[in-house]
């Protein structure tokens, strides 16, 4: 299908980044055209991992509640040196968290764009073109034209989601900012033949200074292998690769079903933003897998993208839209400096500096943006009775009782008391905007914002899925 000759937001990749944002844009009404250079879907796994917040994200993008049978609660991951004992240990509940979800799942990424395809696919307001391989972005004070070989599209604004050799980012010149990670690593997707649950179901890091690498337990048959390379090493063969696996699985047990090699990066674009075009995913910034997080922050920068460009096409300053980056890097960052921790683990291993015990989830605030940052504002807010499907895509209030602010009130009970609130109005994202002590307080905050909800619910009052 061809795309319109303008939309509100053009958006440069359909992997799960691009296609969530476009899911959430077209829940709030807004005009979409995603364009993907590829011809088709990509079949092979590539991400593995989800967290609670993320299901958050896909739970909004009208997914999440019929994806979760094809996906399997992870039970955390363990580090282990090359005797077997375990360093740290970072396993998570097996029961529903804070966000409304489990704190960890495996998934088969083909699975979740296909879902995600099938929900753009009932909206009429998003359309997907095959085979558009962008080659210019022009702007000007009113908008953006998308520019591939065979055609054009106009739009108010335009997102790159189009991956670690963003186009977009390259059209924009954007700079990496390096934070120090470069390693080379073997990934190798199996598809077990034989009955191997002596593997365990936990994910594993093999502390190994000399050999290490990591086991996932993935849906159903599905387990991936990954292995450092040395620097200059050659991109290792089917029968390189079983050597490496000797220890853990033969040709006996399984099949490869993809090998790749990988450089594992830890890097932020240094502006996610150049007027009218924004960065997200993997195009705006890296990390080494070890947290399992490169697709979660993807899902984060869609979620708090997408109510601001709704926001604004409905009405809002254009302003807000300075608050993306702002709020999003230091986010991502803290989830990057984490994930470098855990890949130095290894060296700190060979060096006899190894720390032992458990290992917790982080939830990172936002960097500064809207609203206080004063240990509520910015902060992730629990996901209480499904308040987000209720709010269907506007602000919220969590209440101790309620209060009239003119938006959705829900019971916030104990997690208020524990930090001597009234109220914490949430945003679209999950994030609290601010939070109160008293009733005058709570009000000032609702009245900030109102206008901004309002405002991304503007296109949606006649739009039915």
């Amino acid at each position: 299908m061809s795309p319109p000759p303008s939309c509100d937001v053009a958006i440069v990749g359909a992997g799960p980044t691009g296609l969530t944002l476009a899911a959430l844009l077209g829940r709030y009404g807004l005009s979409v055209v995603i364009l993907e250079k590829q011809t088709a879907p990509y079949p092979l796994p590539r991400a593995v991992h989800l967290d609670g917040e993320a299901m958050r994200v896909l739970q909004a993008a009208g997914v999440a509640d019929t994806f979760v049978s094809r996906m399997r609660v992870n039970p955390g991951m363990l580090f282990k040196d090359r005797d077997g004992t375990v360093l740290v240990d970072w396993s998570r509940e097996m029961t529903v968290g804070p966000m409304g979800w489990h704190e960890s799942y495996r998934f088969h990424q083909p699975d979740l764009e296909a879902a995600l395809r099938a929900r753009i696919d009932a909206m009429p307001n998003v359309a997907l073109r095959w085979g558009a391989t962008v080659s210019r972005v022009e702007q000007d004070s009113d908008g953006v034209k998308v520019v591939w070989p065979e055609g054009a599209i106009e739009a108010r604004f335009a997102v790159g989601c189009d991956g670690a050799g963003s186009q977009v980012r390259a059209v924009l010149d954007t700079e990496w900012e390096d934070l120090g990670f470069r390693e080379r690593w073997s990934v190798v997707d199996l598809h077990l033949t034989t009955d191997r649950g002596d593997l365990g179901d936990h994910s594993i890091q093999f502390c190994d200074p000399d050999r290490p690498a990591t086991y996932v337990r993935g849906v159903g048959a599905r387990r991936r292998f990954e292995m450092r390379l040395p620097p200059d090493a050659p991109e290792p063969d089917h029968e390189a690769i079983w050597q490496r696996l000797q220890p853990w699985i033969s040709p006996a047990d399984a099949q490869i079903e993809r090998a790749a090699v990988y450089e594992f990066r830890s890097r932020l674009a240094r502006d996610w933003q150049r007027g009218h075009v924004f960065l997200a995913g993997d195009a705006a910034h890296q990390m080494p897998p070890f947290m399992g997080q490169g697709l979660c922050a993807g899902l984060r920068d869609a979620a708090n993208l997408a109510w601001k460009l709704a926001a604004v096409l409905g009405g809002s300053d254009a302003a807000l839209m300075t608050s993306y980056s702002t709020e999003r890097a230091p986010n991502a960052r803290a989830f990057i400096d984490m994930s470098v921790a855990l890949g130095r683990l290894i060296n700190q291993t060979a060096a006899g500096q190894a720390p032992t015990g458990r290992m917790r989830s982080i939830w990172p605030d936002l960097g500064p943006g809207l609203g206080l940052r004063d240990g509520i504002g910015g902060a992730l807010v629990p996901q209480i009775a499904r308040a987000d499907d209720q709010a269907a895509g506007g602000f919220y209030a969590l209440v101790t009782a309620p209060y009239g602010l003119g938006l959705p009130e829900f019971n916030g009970g104990a997690w208020l008391a524990e930090r001597g609130l009234i109220g914490v109005i949430v945003r679209p994202d999950g994030y609290a905007l601010g939070g109160a002590a008293d009733a005058e307080g709570l009000r000032a905050l609702a009245s900030v914002a109102e206008p901004w909800d309002k405002a991304c619910r503007a296109h949606s009052a006649s739009l039915t899925l």
